[in-house]
């Protein structure tokens, strides 16, 4: 086997390792490594909300097991601003949802009503 061929297998096999290891820091990076099912256990512990005070602090509601917590987060430190804050009730968006709309809908009283009438397709093509 020429050296080349070896070469070229192990810069293939670098390169292979590379484009990995960079998949595995950008899906990290995106939050993936931190989904609730990856772990196959459910998590206690979540941020509900954050919102950014200035340009150094943040305030935070984390979510541990049924209650909440108002925390600024901070360089200089963390400061619990309420503690013991019970999580309000969720509502289920798609329970009382309208009904969405079927731009289709209206074909389907229209071929009902051709075969009330007894036309069929053979007979449409004919009398074009």
């Amino acid at each position: 086997m020429p050296v080349t061929e070896i070469l070229r297998l192990v810069f293939g096999f670098i390169a292979v390792l590379g484009m990995i290891g960079g998949s595995a820091f950008l899906a990290r990076k995106a939050g993936l490594a931190n989904l609730p099912g990856a772990s196959g256990k459910k998590r206690r512990l979540a941020i509900s909300e954050s919102l950014p005070l200035d340009a150094r602090r943040r305030l935070a509601i984390v979510r541990c097991d049924d209650l909440e917590y108002l925390i600024v987060l901070g360089p200089s430190g963390e400061t619990v601003v309420a503690s013991g804050l019970t999580a309000p009730a969720i509502e289920e968006e798609h329970g009382d949802a309208p009904a969405q709309f079927n731009p289709f809908a209206e074909f389907g009283g229209f071929s009902r009503k051709l075969r009330e009438i007894g036309v069929k397709p053979s007979d449409k093509a004919k009398a074009a």
